[in-house]
């Protein structure tokens, strides 16, 4: 993911795009909206992981936004949006940016969310969608050229699904099915839009080579609908699927010639099933591989009781911390004490007695073991944060999101939401904890990982240690994306800005006083 952006969710009007850097740290006042924004990747992963009849699962297991009365913005239009830029690999191996935008709104006779509007840019194409309360389609723009003319109707048939966004299907005349000798019976299924592709298919029919097969010319224009009219026309113009005649037609087009623009856009149409799964199954690949922990974490407890559970990953509470270590194999507990004492000067230990495990922890050049609930209260809320850190670095969940750096290298990208990681720290391991997030994200790229830590936060001195590593050469400031939600002193709107550090480690265009203690 590269940006997000938000509008009209609780106290946020409009966050403008805010990009996901490896480093992305959230700072404002208390109902600033920063939580809210934190917030936006848990509620996707709730959304997407949870079989839903709506785009967005508002309360679930991991945040609780209440209802989409409750998340609104009020007094604002009647709907909530988000937006993501993030890139898709196409069937032609090109890098696609994709700036997908869904809206949705509340259906108040059934009191449920639904999808009002989609959005999709990508190059220099534009896909409008909107939608009525029963969800068909009520506008369907590729680029200028209006899909609704040609006189199919479409809906959104999700139900119980866990996709986020719509399953566009056509509901296409009956009479169209009964034609023995219509060519394109064979693309009659629930990715492509039958009536639509006869439409193109007259639109070049004379153009094709009668020994064309339906699933070749099918597959030409999924193959290269999302891609610029650039690429498009030197495929169409130079691709042996059409007969000389029309290489000498198409010869003298450009991108601006209205004949390739409608047949550009009426590709981009057929291919639009294909493309929003490909946009879901992006999104969903970004959710499974994000995490999120909680501002208060589970209390310490002296023993807990065993349990047969696998878990592989640290709860969004901590709660399950000490099954989560006691599931890891000897070498990975090793290696995780190996690191906590060389990042925090301390190492966690998993003992088990008559059932129950417990959690132990040995300071640096102390021989004795303490029990996690006669420590301070810090080591119970900041172990599951430094703990699902480490394993994202060092061991991710799968291999499932892989983004190219090039065409022959790919990187996984690990996203961890973490809500005010400082809380009950002295100053002296906020400042510890920010070199840890930093190893982690370096560590995390030697292993072909691009981890991205959001966080929220209120400590300063986790800022002003950021400062200084970057002077230190520790990590860029390209690496780091600190935003600002600060209220209007006009208008009392929540507004959002950004502020980089420079080379040397100090912040520019920082609001002066902004630490200051009415503030914090």
């Amino acid at each position: 993911m590269d940006s997000i952006r938000v509008e009209r969710l609780r106290c946020l009007s409009d966050t403008g795009d805010i990009k996901i850097k490896p480093l992305t740290v959230l700072l404002g006042q208390n109902s600033s909206g920063k939580s809210s924004f934190l917030r936006i990747f848990p509620l996707l992963k709730q959304s997407i992981e949870s079989r839903t009849t709506g785009p967005i699962l508002w309360s679930g297991d991991f945040v609780d936004f209440g209802s989409f009365h409750d998340a609104h913005k009020k007094n604002s239009d009647n709907n909530i949006a988000f937006s993501f830029k993030f890139r898709l690999i196409n069937l032609s191996n090109n890098l696609i940016n994709i700036y997908l935008t869904i809206q949705v709104t509340e259906y108040k006779e059934k009191q449920t969310t639904r999808t009002s509007k989609i959005d999709l840019k990508f190059e220099d194409s534009q896909i409008e969608l909107e939608f009525d309360e029963n969800q068909y389609v009520t506008k369907f723009y590729v680029n200028s050229l209006n899909i609704l003319d040609f006189g199919y109707k479409y809906s959104d048939q999700k139900i119980y699904s866990h996709s986020l966004l719509p399953i566009i299907s056509e509901e296409t005349d009956e009479n169209l099915y009964n034609k023995s000798n219509n060519l394109f019976l064979i693309f009659l299924n629930s990715v492509s839009f039958t009536g639509l592709f006869n439409a193109l298919a007259k639109h070049i029919n004379k153009y094709l080579l009668p020994t064309n097969e339906p699933t070749i010319i099918y597959q030409f224009f999924q193959y290269f609908a999302l891609d610029s009219s650039e690429n498009l026309l030197n495929y169409i113009q130079n691709h042996n699927l059409f007969a000389k005649n029309w290489k000498q037609e198409t010869r003298q087009w450009t991108i601006e010639t209205e004949d390739f623009k409608q047949l550009r856009d009426l590709i981009i149409a057929n291919a639009l099933p294909i493309i929003l799964k490909n946009c879901d199954e992006t999104l969903t690949n970004l959710s499974e591989q994000m995490s999120y922990i909680g501002p208060v974490r589970a209390t310490a407890e002296r023993s807990y009781p065993h349990q047969d559970l696998a878990d592989d990953q640290v709860d969004h509470q901590g709660k399950n911390l000490a099954i989560f270590l006691r599931n890891l194999t000897d070498k990975q507990r090793q290696t995780f004490s190996e690191w906590t004492l060389e990042n925090f000067g301390f190492e966690p230990s998993i003992q088990t007695s008559l059932g129950n495990i417990s959690l132990m922890i040995k300071y640096k050049d102390f021989n004795e073991y303490l029990n996690i609930a006669d420590t301070g209260f810090g080591f119970s809320q900041v172990l599951p944060i430094i703990t699902q850190l480490w394993l994202l670095s060092v061991f991710p969940k799968s291999k499932t999101q892989l983004i190219p750096k090039s065409l022959n290298e790919v990187t996984e990208i690990v996203t961890y939401a973490i809500e005010q990681p400082e809380l009950h720290l002295h100053p002296r391991l906020q400042g510890t904890l920010t070199d840890a997030f930093v190893t982690a994200i370096n560590t995390a790229k030697n292993n072909d990982i691009d981890l991205r830590l959001v966080i929220e936060t209120h400590s300063e001195v986790l800022v002003n240690r950021l400062g200084h590593l970057v002077a230190e050469k520790k990590i860029s400031p390209d690496d780091i994306n600190i935003v600002l939600f600060e209220p209007s002193e006009e208008s009392g709107e929540i507004q959002v800005r950004t502020s980089q550090f420079d080379s040397e480690g100090y912040l520019e265009n920082w609001p002066l006083g902004f630490f200051e203690m009415e503030l914090v």
